[in-house]
């Protein structure tokens, strides 16, 4: 066999993901394509490690864990230097449990009050949360695990949300709902981004090529993959051909069915090559293959974190100060807000 570049760490990681897409059947390609659980399977053939993921933009719920204050406590801080320590602190913990995939950040637009996300969130501002997503993925991924922009996107309502349609106008779209997300992928350069449970005009957004293929990989270059939101896939083909890449939580429809649409050419080979690839890539550019994290309870709520964590409550608490009596307004003086 020629030599296994993908096993060298001095390689480059297109030269390995070639390598090693190179050596796998298609069965072995599409079981890299959907979960169980929280978890992607290994290859133990090949020596590809599985995605172990667990989810927490505030914290890892996994266990015991420390938990931050909420996100929007995080965004009246202000502070990227102190989202940044959060982001470090909670990879610090998902490493010490043996895993590497972090469902976070989160960056939803807080834009409607009962909205059951809202506590992960930051704040109802596009650039604000942006600003705090990229800082927290670069600080995360430095650590050597993968983070996942969620969720991709307009998700604000949680309320019948797996049959909700939003319709939305691509100006609002590009203006509030993208920025965010763009942030992540231009600044944050994230490795895999979660597809929403919503319909966005008619089309889930599983299966919505403007929002995956179009926007997210083609125009904004991004060069990971793009996972399910956990039950959100509703079909083979379409979301194949218009670009998911990893199904969660089951193969229900990246599985034998997905196998099935390659046979029969619904799918082709090299749609499942450009997924694999945007797999293999991440876990690459993470250092999954060329580090491998020994469990240690000890760094999981350690003093420091809880240290941290009271620091964020601190800096999140904003008192408005009543300068020159400006409170209560005056509607009878004031022409202009």
């Amino acid at each position: 066999s020629k030599k296994e570049i993908y096993k060298d760490p001095k390689a480059d990681i297109e030269s390995r993901v070639e390598d090693l897409l190179s050596r796998m059947t298609l069965e072995e390609k599409i079981a890299q394509l959907a979960g169980h659980g929280l978890a992607t399977d290994s290859n133990a053939r090949l020596g590809i490690p599985g995605l172990l993921m667990s989810d927490g933009p505030i914290g890892v719920r996994t266990g015991k864990a420390t938990v931050f204050p909420a996100g929007v406590a995080m965004g009246a801080s202000f502070d990227t230097i102190l989202v940044k320590k959060v982001a470090k602190a909670i990879a610090t913990e998902l490493k010490a449990k043996g895993l590497n995939m972090i469902l976070g950040p989160c960056m939803d637009l807080q834009r409607f009050p009962a909205g059951g996300r809202n506590f992960e969130t930051y704040s109802e501002d596009p650039f604000l949360n942006g600003t705090y997503a990229s800082n927290y993925i670069r600080a995360a991924q430095e650590e050597g695990v993968i983070a996942c922009a969620k969720h991709f996107a307009c998700e604000n309502i949680q309320w019948e949300r797996f049959k909700l349609n939003q319709n939305v106008e691509e100006r609002a779209l590009r203006e509030i709902f993208f920025p965010p997300f763009e942030k992540s992928v231009k600044e944050g350069n994230v490795l895999s981004v979660m597809a929403s449970y919503y319909k966005i005009n008619g089309i889930s957004a599983t299966e919505n090529a403007f929002f995956l293929n179009e926007v997210l990989k083609k125009e904004w270059g991004f060069e990971g993959f793009v996972v399910s939101d956990w039950d959100a896939t509703h079909s083979t083909i379409q979301a194949a051909n218009n670009g998911l890449d990893v199904e969660m939580p089951q193969p229900v429809y990246f599985g034998d069915s997905l196998l099935a649409a390659v046979r029969a050419k619904a799918v082709s080979e090299e749609v499942i090559n450009d997924k694999v690839r945007r797999v293999l890539r991440a876990k690459f550019k993470a250092g999954l293959f060329d580090t491998k994290y020994v469990p240690n309870d000890a760094l999981v709520n350690s003093q420091a974190h809880k240290d941290l964590a009271k620091e964020v409550a601190i800096a999140g608490m904003v008192l408005l100060k009543n300068k020159n009596q400006i409170l209560p307004l005056d509607r009878s003086k004031i022409k202009s807000i």
